[in-house]
């Protein structure tokens, strides 16, 4: 604790409720509700640890010291991330999401790297310019009507047995 004078309070409090911008703190000598004047859209929780400063029924809050609530950045229109000279990294502990009805990812090159994958789509469509490579430990495919190949060449080699199964099959 900071006296700023002989009234004046700077120091921790814990956060009791929130609501609307009003926070109710429990301070050393009393409980009181302050204001926010945090310079980030924080929304405290309760249990939160926060900075306070303020005396007599004109109580703050200036600052999060150990904090589990949520930063929500709400802006009217467009927001850009820009970082011209720099990288711009996202990291969270328990998860990433991103949403929105059109996302689209561009770059010079792309890399994923994840110990598993799930795609769900509708539709999906790839166009590769030049080559696509796949390399896998094992591979299925189940299709649940049509299974459609069309190429001007095809090679398929195996180093043991080659099983075809069905009802007809056609060659030629």
């Amino acid at each position: 604790m900071i006296a700023l004078d002989q009234a004046t309070y700077l120091g921790p409090a814990t956060v009791l409720s929130a609501a609307a911008g009003r926070i109710k703190l429990e301070l050393p000598d009393e409980h009181a509700w302050a204001l926010s004047a945090l310079a980030f859209p924080y929304q405290p929780e309760v249990g939160d640890l926060v900075l306070a400063v303020g005396k007599e029924g004109q109580w703050y809050v200036i600052g999060v010291l150990k904090g589990s609530g949520t930063t929500t950045l709400l802006v009217p229109g467009d927001l850009a991330i820009a970082a011209p000279r720099g990288r711009v990294s996202i990291q969270a502990g328990h998860g990433v999401e991103i949403r929105g009805p059109h996302v689209t990812v561009k770059a010079g090159r792309l890399q994923l790297s994840a110990r598993t994958i799930v795609e769900r789509f509708d539709r999906a469509t790839r166009w590769i310019k030049n080559a696509f490579q796949l390399r896998a430990g094992r591979m299925r495919t189940r299709v649940d009507t049509t299974y459609d190949v069309a190429a001007q060449n095809i090679r398929e080699h195996a180093g043991d047995d080659v099983k075809i199964d069905g009802r007809q099959i056609h060659l030629g």
